[in-house]
């Protein structure tokens, strides 16, 4: 009988390793000083538990930027942005990811995060594919003398302003969502591209 030298995770350990992952994400989304301990007391497990599997808070940011940004991908990825008329994939995109608005800004503003090359050459490239698909699309016609680059800088930029209503309070998410692509199709886009 033959032994194997990967281990796999009991399920036990896959829970409890989530529920710190999911404390993680959700500490570090309200505050991103939050320390180990307050994200070991989110997910209701002792800090000897918490850097059992996370021997470093480097480890623990690293392995929350990885779950976020496989959340991030997937979520536009349902939100189906290359079907359906241009506008509506767009707005389904912004929909999508108004949910990940306080976690994607610690992705973006996380020192550790920001340094790791190796993540983003993993993570953001997909991420500006699908966009880039987007704004490729046929009936994406952007006014003179703006492209696809552009587009996608604009669209960030702007998301960027509606995860900051919602997180204000100033502007509900519908109401942010209905900002962005206003601000979007009158800003970007060509009267009537993408209706």
């Amino acid at each position: 009988m033959e032994s194997t030298d990967a281990p796999t995770e009991s399920g036990t350990r896959s829970r409890t390793r989530t529920a710190i992952l999911e404390a993680a994400i959700a500490a570090l989304a309200d505050d991103a000083a939050a320390s180990l301990g307050d994200i070991a007391q989110r997910a209701a497990v002792g800090r000897s538990t918490l850097h059992r599997y996370f021997p470093e808070r480097a480890d623990l940011v690293r392995a929350v930027a990885r779950e976020a940004m496989q959340r991030v991908d997937q979520s536009i990825e349902r939100a189906e942005p290359d079907s359906g008329p241009f506008l509506a994939a767009v707005r389904r995109t912004v929909d999508a990811l108004l949910e990940y608005g306080p976690i994607v800004m610690f992705l973006y503003s996380d020192p550790l995060v920001v340094a790791d090359k190796e993540f983003w050459g993993e993570g953001d490239e997909q991420e500006d594919s699908v966009l880039d698909r987007l704004f490729a699309r046929e009936e994406a016609r952007f006014r003179p003398g703006l492209t696809p680059e552009w587009a996608t800088s604009v669209f960030w930029a702007i998301l960027y302003s509606g995860w900051e209503a919602v997180k204000a309070g100033t502007m509900g998410r519908r109401e942010v969502v209905d900002a962005i692509i206003t601000t979007f199709a009158g800003g970007v886009l060509q009267d009537g591209a993408g209706d």
